[in-house]
Parts: C-alpha cells; structure tokens; sequence
C-alpha cells in the first residue's frame, strides 16, 4: 500500500521549507529506513535551477538518480527546460513527472501538448459534482488526473462524497491518480491545518482512507460505502494482514492492492514525509 506513495512536497505550504532544506531532508529521508515509501521531490518549474544546485553537494556517485515532479503553469518553454535539466544532470536528477496546474476545460489537450510525450502528465482537475467529463477529456489528453483532498483552511477540503464520486469515476474510466494537500494522517481527525504557534483545526482525512478507497473503487465497491470508507476516523477499521487489507465484511488481497497502486492511486504529495511515518508508528503499522 505504502511503496513509493508519498511523494515530498517540502517546498509547499504548509512546511514551505527553503530549497536548501527541503534538498537536505530529501536526501536523508532516501538513506533512511523508510526510504521505500518516499517518491519524488515535487518542485516548480521556475526553480529547477535551485533544485539542482542545492542537491549537488548531495548526490552521491553511483547512487540513484533523484525523481523529480515538475509544477508547471503556462510556461511556453515547460518541455525545453524539462530535457535541458534532464540532460545536464543525466543519472543525477531526472524529471519524469509533469502536474499542471488547474487547466480550463476543453483545452486540456492543446495545454499539454508542447511538454514532453515521455513523461508523466497529471492535470489537477477542480472537484465538481460529478468529473466524469473532465476525467473523459484527461484521459483523451493522453494525461493522469489529480485531486486536491485539502489546504490550510478549513474551505479547502472537499466532502468525503467528492472524493468519493471522483475514485468511482476514476476507476471507472480507467485514469490513474495523483492526490495533494491534506494527506498527511493515516487516518481521518482532527487536526492541526498549519505548523504555526495558535493553528486552525479541521477534519483532514487519511491517506490509507483515500488509498483504501481507491483499491475497493477499483473493485467496483458502491459509491455510498466508499463515502463511508472516505471519512472512516476509527484506525482499527483498516485492517492488515500479510494477504488482506479488511474493512468492516469487506476485503482485497495483496495483489489487489498492487494493482490499484499501479494503476489507480498513484501516489500522494505531502509537505511532510516525518508525519506520515510517524502516524503509521503510532497505529503500530511500522
């Protein structure tokens, strides 16, 4: 469930780390144990410069080039930069992941078309009642979708009906996924929206939650019981074995799981690896 799935968002809100931290927290999270479950550094276009030069110093001869996930907006020379930074630091850093911000309906495909056919290309698509005519348009784009699942106000997250509808309709068509923002609990609660002294609170929901989810989409689960499954808070309701992941009567094997890893439920961005590791600790899942 957990291999390769949260990808380090430490320059995001909200951590918002600088680059030279954010690079030196990466490169330990790597050497560290649970190295298995980091993904890839998410980092704007604009500093994929600064990205490298703080991550130099850092990179070790013989040792795996660093993933990169590329944010871009409306930059005509995205593609350009891409493979310019890929071949300047050929087996150091590779980008092979672009996300779109938010792109207007029925221009998906011409936005996209300039970037680089090789890679990865998840659209963020705005939660509406129902997305099916945005994931339909993705999918035709050739892209992967993306769901924002929360922010550092209480108004950024959506309902655990929306995420619900969108894991249904997005098994449905078949469009892998990528979420962001929000995710940095196993489990749904409540908690803290930002690091600062007095934060806000607010429900958050969990990533095993949404990733759960997305492998009993996968097997054609009702949308009313994903819902349910969606805003689950009791930790003990998520139950692992070394074949089945059980909620409540309902199971899915090992190989289930995988494959709705490898094609559904991606990976999620996370402004922090520390806190979703500590959380699976505290449940004693690690």
């Amino acid at each position: 469930m957990m291999r390769r799935l949260v990808d380090y968002a430490g320059l995001f809100p909200p951590a918002e780390l600088s680059m030279s931290d954010a690079t030196a927290r990466y490169a330990s999270y790597l050497r560290s144990p649970d190295a298995w479950m980091l993904g890839r550094f998410v980092v704007p276009l604009e500093h994929l410069d600064e990205l490298a030069a703080c991550a130099e110093p850092l990179l070790h001869d013989g040792g795996d080039a660093w993933r990169i996930s590329a944010l871009v907006g409306k930059e005509a020379n995205a593609g350009v930069r891409i493979r310019t930074c890929n071949s300047e630091h050929r087996g150091r850093l590779m980008v092979d992941v672009v996300e779109c911000r938010p792109i207007a309906r029925g221009s998906i495909a011409s936005t996209i078309g300039p970037l680089p056919g090789e890679m990865r290309i998840f659209v963020e698509l705005p939660l509406i009642d129902d997305p099916r005519a945005g994931l339909v348009e993705i999918r035709g784009a050739g892209a992967w979708a993306k769901i924002r699942t929360g922010g550092v106000t209480p108004d950024a997250f959506p309902s655990a009906r929306e995420i619900a509808r969108f894991l249904s309709r997005a098994a449905e068509l078949i469009v892998p996924f990528k979420a962001t923002a929000g995710l940095h609990h196993p489990v749904c609660g409540t908690y803290p929206l930002t690091y600062a002294e007095s934060p806000p609170r607010a429900r958050m929901f969990g990533f095993l939650n949404v990733f759960a989810a997305a492998v009993f989409a996968q097997a054609r689960m009702p949308e009313r019981l994903l819902t349910e499954l969606v805003d689950e808070e009791h930790a003990d309701a998520l139950r692992f074995s070394d074949e089945v992941l059980s909620w409540r009567e309902h199971t899915a094997t090992t190989a289930q799981i995988a494959r709705a890893r490898a094609s559904l439920g991606l990976s999620f961005g996370s402004c922090s690896f520390e806190e979703p590791v500590a959380g699976l600790r505290e449940l004693g899942l690690l």
